[in-house]
């Protein structure tokens, strides 16, 4: 009975211990991470020679919102990432794999803005590799290739302008849930879950969809060379396989990562390169991190973000199927 007491001490003190350290390199992890310059290691996939072809990974949602256990978010990793290739001169192409469902409009547009601006200092070919899913800011993304691979499977499309308002009108009524607005002007509630929406509010929001597709219809035509008019036709919402994708003039081939990478280098005009993927360095800290908040966390299904993203409306490029 002694025994299983200081057993059972021992792991008390250990995983007290294991907070302490975890902690502390999860501070680390966060103050470089938010520290200009934050450095990346690279790792070469295959290849050989000094110059380099950089294969960038967007994966998820994109949001320029920090995760759920306090990370920097995925649109100021890939931000960091590009701003690397822009200041190494050794790299000559840059592999875009993307495998999201889209995301925050601002979020989107800042790293679009960002590929461009690679473009022009740099003057690199980017070529994209579509996986499962690159829909509506995934494909907002990969307008910026010089060409677009995907599998005749792929998921993609879904080419426009979503904002979603969470309402409890009727439940708040049934439950005599009241919420008064002292407001400064007619609309400075506009959007509260708390009553209907009326029809000038809804004028109002549409108006800000309608900027923002005419944004996304921009860079569609831009970037793959087709009419404003076919763009609208294409560009209603609906998402499309790979095959018919490529019937559109939406994409240029079929082809996985590494086929998109051989392209890659052969627009580069090199005759060979080192295939190359940055890893953050304190990846260590960052799984002790994720860990803590597995033990800590007080709201392990995510239920109190989900309800601070639906109270947070904002414009999205993203493939929402269902709520």
């Amino acid at each position: 009975m002694q025994r299983k007491k200081w057993v059972a001490l021992l792991i008390v003190l250990v995983v007290f211990v294991a907070g302490i350290t975890v902690e502390g390199l999860a501070g680390s992890y966060k103050e470089l991470a938010d520290t200009p310059g934050f450095s990346w290691e690279e790792n070469v996939v295959y290849g050989s020679g000094s110059n380099k072809i950089v294969q960038l990974f967007v994966n998820g949602v994109i949001s320029g919102e920090p995760n759920a256990s306090g990370m920097p978010s995925m649109a100021e990793l890939l931000a960091e990432q590009l701003r690397r290739v822009e200041e190494d001169d050794m790299v000559k192409a840059l592999v875009l794999r993307i495998d999201s469902p889209g995301g925050e409009v601002v979020a989107t547009d800042e790293l679009h803005t960002r590929l461009m601006r690679l473009k022009q200092l740099r003057d690199i070919p980017i070529v994209v590799s579509m996986g499962s899913t690159a829909a509506s800011g995934g494909y907002y993304l990969a307008t910026a290739g010089d060409a677009i691979f995907a599998n005749p499977n792929t998921l993609t499309g879904s080419l426009g302008v979503i904002f979603q308002l969470f309402n409890y009108n009727e439940a708040a009524a049934k439950l005599g849930v009241k919420q008064y607005a002292i407001k400064s002007g007619r609309y400075k509630d506009i959007g509260s879950p708390a009553r209907p929406l009326t029809d000038p509010e809804r004028q109002i929001f549409q108006s800000l969809v309608n900027e923002s597709y005419r944004k996304f219809v921009d860079v569609i035509v831009k970037g793959r060379n087709l009419s404003r008019q076919r763009v609208l036709e294409i560009a209603d919402g609906r998402v499309y396989s790979g095959e018919q994708a490529k019937l559109l003039g939406l994409i240029d081939e079929f082809g996985d990562l590494e086929e998109a990478t051989r392209h890659a280098l052969s627009l580069s005009g090199e005759q060979e390169a080192m295939v190359v993927r940055y890893n953050d360095q304190l990846s260590i800290s960052k799984l002790l991190f994720s860990l803590k908040q597995h033990w800590s966390n007080p709201d392990p299904l995510g239920l109190a973000q989900l309800v601070q993203r639906q109270s947070s409306p904002r414009l999205l490029y993203q493939f929402i199927p269902s709520f």
